[in-house]
């Protein structure tokens, strides 16, 4: 038996010099039965976790191989014996290529195996309900750490939201009646949940905690922290990086003109954002040695699809994701998702009916070229729609419509039961496939956003950032309902004079030619009775971003005609 030990770093304990005389060895080799192996390494590793069987070696010495990883904390300097050292899957490798002869020679079989299976290594110790990073619960919040100056408390304090979520958002996961501030000349109505959800407070204080605990380190950020451009600027100016775009292309160090990838070191730490990340990039990020648990911050509501999608695969169904191919959080689903079974992802109600098509298909060779046609880049290798199609479930990118989503499962259901027949829909749909991954954050803010569109209103506006799918959902609702007197805008900046507004067209499909544009729109500036004016933001949101927009409203009207605050939110107590 081969049994390897793991730190939180990610780095392989190897015993030996190193050299010809005495190679690097695994961490432990020895002859013992299969239920005795957690016995055998407790005793020799006691503060690591439950060993796990990994594979069954094919080489001249035919071995089981085990796998454990460390317990400890990743500040603890633990050294197993004298007799070996921490090595980074990258070093290991390098030194396989250039001077064999300084390892084992079971490691010629052994790396490719272990590199094979790298996505495993931060979660041996985690059981199948476990998460990364939980919610915090309001106890434990540490608003503090990003409230430090004048600059941050602009940015994410505002008395007015505070108040009404204080007063309105009764439960968090239940919307309420909205709240009407009336400052005279101007009402506005907010609902009872908008702005910050949990799974982005939570990834915001893990940014802002680790960049003040590591003062002397570079710290990265995989990709944008969330979807809004004044939280990742204010994170910037506080000397955080960020190794990569949201679509995934690599950032230049402006010192080197070398991509941050490759000047990574073990010393360095990168944070996984909210969105959460590929195993792709995850593993680029473990060969390299650089711990991952402890700086990930991943909502636990994305990693809560992850587990349903691993469900269905392990049940032997192929998961169709609803999501944006090119969106962060649906390209780490789709890579977390492929690495236990078929995976596919579908954009829209459109791209739904073409997989109707294509599973009403009984021909396997239409079916594969209509696949191949239509979602390039959209499914897992060695796909086969005729094996893989026959028998599925759907998750979703969790912001964005459940009805959307409904209702695309409802379109699959209808395929299925053509192909094979009402009665054995239960064989080919698994049950549990109703929209139940949607982040209940994205479903409530809809909720109580749908409750406010019920009063009358000249103007509504959705403030958050141009990438931000949540909001923009949260915009196709008031535009439902608004048409053109709905508006998609970031800041305060956006409300150019009265009655006009710069709009921003969000990219809902590739190639889209409005995409990324401004558009100036007009609303009515009503005379003889208030203006009234629906404001909501995004899951991404800082409640200041929502004080400021109603500063800059507050201002196109003369100030003695301005109700005060102090009136405004004695009222709302009432």
């Amino acid at each position: 038996m081969t049994a390897l030990l793991f730190n939180a770093r990610n780095q392989v304990w190897v015993q030996g010099l190193g050299t010809l005389v005495a190679p690097w060895r695994p961490s432990w080799s020895g002859e013992t039965a299969p239920d005795s192996v957690a016995n055998q390494l407790d005793a020799v590793w006691p503060d690591a976790g439950t060993p796990r069987w990994v594979c069954d070696l094919d080489s001249p010495e035919p071995r089981s191989v085990y796998w454990a990883r460390l317990s400890l904390p990743l500040e603890a300097d633990y050294q197993p014996n004298e007799e070996g050292v921490w090595v980074s899957l990258k070093t290991l490798g390098e030194r396989l290529r250039d001077a064999p002869e300084t390892l084992d020679p079971i490691w010629k079989t052994l790396h490719p195996e272990v590199r094979r299976r790298a996505i495993d290594i931060p979660y041996l110790n985690f059981g199948p309900n476990e998460f990364i990073y939980r919610f915090r619960t309001d106890r434990q919040r540490n608003r503090a750490i990003y409230q430090d100056d004048n600059t941050s408390k602009a940015l994410y304090q505002s008395q007015l939201c505070a108040a009404i979520k204080t007063l309105r958002r009764l439960k968090e996961n239940r919307s309420g009646a909205p709240a009407a501030l009336d400052f005279g000349p101007v009402v506005y109505l907010l609902p009872s949940h908008f702005g910050f959800c949990l799974g982005v407070q939570n990834a915001i204080e893990r940014a802002y905690e680790v960049i003040a605990a590591y003062p002397g380190r570079r710290v990265f950020m995989l990709s944008e922290l969330i979807h809004n451009p004044f939280v990742n600027s204010d994170l910037q100016r506080r000397g955080l990086r960020y190794l990569q775009t949201d679509k995934g292309r690599p950032i230049e160090d402006p010192d080197t003109g070398l991509p941050y990838w490759e000047t990574l070191s073990a010393e360095d730490i990168v944070i996984i954002p909210a969105f959460g990340a590929t195993n792709e990039d995850k593993v680029r990020l473990i060969e390299k040695g650089l711990p991952l648990n402890e700086f990930d911050a991943t909502c636990m509501l994305v990693e809560k699809v992850w587990k349903a999608a691993r469900r269905f695969a392990e049940e032997g169904h192929t998961v169709i994701i609803h999501g944006k191919a090119e969106h962060e959080e649906t390209k780490a689903t789709f890579s977390n998702t492929a690495h236990f079974g078929p995976a596919l992802i579908i954009r829209d109600f459109a791209e739904a009916q073409i997989l109707c098509d294509i599973i009403r298909e009984t021909d396997p060779a239409k079916q594969r070229e209509r696949l191949a046609v239509s979602f390039v880049g959209k499914y897992s290798s060695c796909f086969d729609p005729a094996r893989d199609l026959q028998k599925i479930a759907v998750v979703n990118q969790t912001t964005l419509l459940r009805n959307e989503t409904l209702r695309i499962i409802e379109q699959l259901e209808e395929a299925l039961r053509d192909r094979y027949g009402a009665a054995a829909l239960g064989e080919h749909m698994h049950t549990q496939s109703r929209g139940d991954t949607l982040c209940y954050a994205t479903q409530v803010n809809q909720d109580a956003l749908g409750k406010a569109l019920e009063s009358p209103l000249d103007l509504a506006l959705v403030a958050g950032g141009t990438n931000s799918s949540n909001t923009y959902q949260l915009y196709r609702l008031c535009a439902d309902r608004l048409g053109t007197r709905a508006a998609y805008i970031q800041s305060e900046d956006n409300l150019t004079a009265p009655g006009r507004v710069q709009h921003y067209h969000f990219a809902r499909t590739p190639g889209d030619p409005l995409a990324g544009q401004q558009e100036d729109r007009t609303y009515p500036w009503p005379e003889g009775r208030p203006v009234r004016v629906l404001i909501t933001g995004g899951a991404s949101c800082p409640d200041g971003v929502i004080q400021q927009i109603i500063t800059r409203f507050n201002s196109f009207f003369p100030a003695e005609s301005l109700r005060s605050i102090d009136a405004v939110l004695a009222e709302l107590e009432e």
